[in-house]
């Protein structure tokens, strides 16, 4: 089974500006990083100082969700206003690669059966117990002519990303941790290969915030960046700006590591 690969983002990863248009964009940008770069899960952790996990949690679900379950998962709300800025995902789940595999919710349920919503021309009916109403599901189609689907488990390729919020950083220490600091290490081969060796279930990478990196974050909360992360990198050195956005260290430090552990994830 493909290892995870799992973002840890805080809270306050949109502070550096007011404009909700912006930040939305901003939200985009990481979603379209971890869609790009076959992320499974994305953590919002929060941080004292600034707490918009609401927004961008909402955001990052609505990008995730395939457009025809968009406006029955999603009701008009100020945290959308501008989500017309955002790019599209475009990953398997929503341009239908496997036309036969499609994400979608639950709108009834009756004693033996569901009928989901999957974007075709009618509900599809499901025979099975255990649904509630509102639930998201993945399913195959397997008859046509009257509509009938069942539930799969596991959907072919990546798809799509889970949203989680979470009360504090050192809630996303699982699997083998890898902190981006500007006073990490530089990768090099070695810390490749030493990462393809012990990498096995679940990827963490934990990035900072905009004025804050991870060692000021991991101190807030009594933890030091050395005894929590099994590796701690620069994938930006000899940077040409003062400072790095968030969004462009969660893409450089992805682009790094997906040509490095391409055999691993395949």
């Amino acid at each position: 089974m493909r290892p995870k690969i799992q973002l840890a983002v805080p809270s306050s990863f949109t502070s550096e500006t007011a404009d909700h248009k912006i930040k939305t964009f901003k939200v985009g940008s990481l979603a379209r990083a971890a869609a790009v770069f076959n992320v499974d899960k994305i953590v919002i952790y929060r941080d004292a100082a600034y707490d918009d996990s609401s927004f961008i949690a909402t955001v990052l679900r609505y990008m995730e969700t395939p457009q025809y379950l968009r406006k029955l998962l999603f009701p008009r709300s100020e945290e959308l206003r501008y989500i017309g800025v955002v790019p599209p995902l475009k990953t398997p789940h929503h341009v239908a690669t496997h036309d036969d595999i499609r994400d979608g919710v639950v709108i009834d349920v009756g004693t033996d059966h569901a009928w989901v919503e999957i974007g075709l021309d009618c509900p599809a009916l499901l025979r099975t117990t255990g649904l509630r109403k509102g639930e998201r599901v993945t399913v195959k189609v397997f008859s046509r002519d009257k509509l009938e689907v069942e539930t799969i488990q596991t959907a072919p390729g990546h798809w799509g990303y889970s949203v989680q919020v979470v009360d504090s950083i050192g809630d996303v220490l699982s699997g083998l941790v890898v902190s981006t600091s500007r006073r990490g290490e530089v990768v090099h081969p070695s810390t490749i290969e030493e990462i393809k060796r012990r990498y096995t279930d679940l990827l963490t990478f934990v990035f900072g915030a905009p004025h804050r990196g991870v060692e000021a974050l991991l101190n807030d909360v009594g933890l030091s960046i050395e005894d929590v992360s099994d590796f701690i990198v620069n994938t930006i050195p000899n940077q040409g700006t003062e400072t790095v956005r968030t969004e462009e260290a969660i893409m450089a430090t992805l682009s790094v590591f997906n040509v490095a552990l391409y055999e691993k994830m395949r």
